[in-house]
């Protein structure tokens, strides 16, 4: 019987579930000795995991919105190094996968297309 490819495993979907967790608990305890990074209020919003394991789309957002800038994504890309170490004992994996950190900018497309239908409702 063929399987059919649309979306992702539950194996990928169970291992970005205790990614998004454990990411989550070691930027808490961790310092990036980068005051970009050290001052926002991160939150992951969601790890997406290829099906190989081998890469790892972690989306972010900070609280508020605040500091939500390329900066922070561009500091994170090129500081998470020092997280595979704790990662792969915590989550006891032989390698960690290759994190790529993105702006999860959903928040922010909600309200504007929520402003857009209240608009569009008012110019009836």
């Amino acid at each position: 019987m063929k399987k059919n490819n649309y979306g992702p495993s539950s194996r990928q979907l169970k291992v970005g579930e205790n990614l998004r967790k454990a990411i989550s608990s070691i930027m808490q305890n961790h310092t990036f000795h980068n005051s970009l990074i050290d001052k926002a209020s991160i939150l992951i919003t969601e790890v997406k995991v290829s099906p190989d394991l081998s890469n790892a789309s972690v989306f972010i957002s900070t609280l508020g919105g605040l500091n939500n800038s390329p900066d922070l994504i561009t500091a994170l890309n090129n500081s998470y190094k020092p997280l595979i170490g704790p990662l792969t004992r915590e989550l006891k994996l032989r390698r960690a996968p290759k994190l790529n950190f993105i702006l999860d900018d959903s928040f922010e497309r909600q309200v504007y297309i929520d402003n857009l239908i209240k608009d569009a409702k008012n110019n009836r």
